[in-house]
C-alpha cells in the first residue's frame, strides 16, 4: 500500500514537471539547441576545417558528444535546482514534506525532474548535431546509460545547491564557477592527449573528463580513460550524492533554517 502510494505521487510530480517542460519549451529545449548550433557552426564548421582531425576522427565529430554531454549536465543541475529553490520560495515543500511520501519518493521527485528535463535536452541537442554531421554509434545501449547516469549525478548536486540557497545569486554560484569551468576543462573541444604531461594529471581530478570520455567512447569506441574506470568513479560519485541528499532532506536542511 505504501509503495503505491509513493509511486502515484511520483508519477503524479514527474508527470507535472514533463508538461512544464514541454509548455516551456522556448525556456528549456529551445536555449540549448541555439547555443549548441552556434558552437557547431563556429568550432566545427569555421575552426574545425583548419584542425584536420583528432584522436583520428574529424574536429567537429569530436566534439558532438562533448557539446551534447554538457547540455545534459547543465540542463539536469539547473532544473532540479529550480524545483527545490522554488518549492522552498513559495513555501509548497513545507507540504510535500509533511505529505505521506517518503523521504526516498520526494528525493527521487526532486533529482527524477533534472534527469528528466537533462535527457530531454540531450536528445534535442543529439537532433541539432544531425544537421551538422552524421554521427557513428557503436555502443548505444552504453551512451543511454551515460547519459542518464551523468544526469542524475548533477540533479543531485543540484538538489544540494538548492536546498543551501537562499537566494536566487547563489543558484548560479556553483554554474558560474564550478560546472561551466570544469566542463570547459573536461576535454569537450580537446583529447586529454594534447595536454602536457602535468595538465593530463590534473585533468584526472576532474569529474566531467570521466563523463565525456565515457559518453565518447559509446560513440567512437576509443577510450581515452578506462571506461569501466570511469563507471565505477561515477557509481561511486552517484551512490555518495544520493546519502548525502537523502540525509539532508531527512533533516529538512535548508527548509526549517
Amino acid at each position: 500500500m505504501h509503495f503505491e502510494r509513493n509511486w502515484i505521487a511520483f508519477r503524479t510530480y514527474m508527470g507535472s514537471e514533463l508538461r512544464r517542460t514541454l509548455l516551456l519549451w522556448k525556456q528549456t529545449l529551445l536555449p540549448s539547441m541555439m547555443s549548441t548550433s552556434l558552437y557547431f557552426a563556429i568550432f566545427g564548421k569555421l575552426l574545425g576545417t583548419r584542425m584536420g582531425s583528432v584522436a583520428e576522427i574529424s574536429y567537429l565529430e569530436f566534439i558532438v558528444p562533448g557539446l551534447i554531454m554538457m547540455n545534459i549536465l547543465m540542463s539536469s543541475f539547473h532544473a532540479s535546482v529550480f524545483v527545490v529553490f522554488m518549492a522552498k520560495f513559495v513555501r509548497s515543500i513545507e507540504e510535500i514534506l509533511v505529505s505521506p511520501m517518503h523521504t526516498s519518493t520526494i528525493l527521487c521527485c526532486f533529482a527524477g525532474a533534472g534527469l528528466m528535463r537533462g535527457l530531454l535536452v540531450g536528445t534535442a541537442v543529439t537532433g541539432v548535431a544531425l544537421c551538422f554531421t552524421p554521427l557513428e554509434v557503436q555502443h548505444p545501449v552504453w551512451i543511454i546509460g551515460i547519459a542518464a547516469l551523468a544526469s542524475s549525478i548533477f540533479s543531485l548536486f543540484g538538489v544540494i545547491n538548492g536546498l543551501y540557497a537562499k537566494n536566487f545569486d547563489q543558484t548560479a554560484v556553483a554554474t558560474t564557477f564550478i560546472i561551466t569551468p570544469l566542463s570547459y576543462l573536461g576535454g569537450i573541444f580537446y583529447a586529454l592527449s594534447m595536454l602536457p604531461p602535468l595538465w593530463q594529471k590534473l585533468a584526472y581530478a576532474n569529474p566531467i573528463v570521466y563523463l565525456i570520455g565515457s559518453f565518447r567512447y559509446g560513440f567512437y569506441g576509443k577510450e581515452e580513460i578506462p571506461v569501466n574506470l570511469s563507471l565505477g568513479l561515477m557509481l561511486l560519485l552517484w551512490v555518495i550524492l544520493i546519502a548525502i541528499c537523502y540525509r539532508l532532506i531527512e533533516r529538512r536542511t535548508g527548509i526549517s533554517d
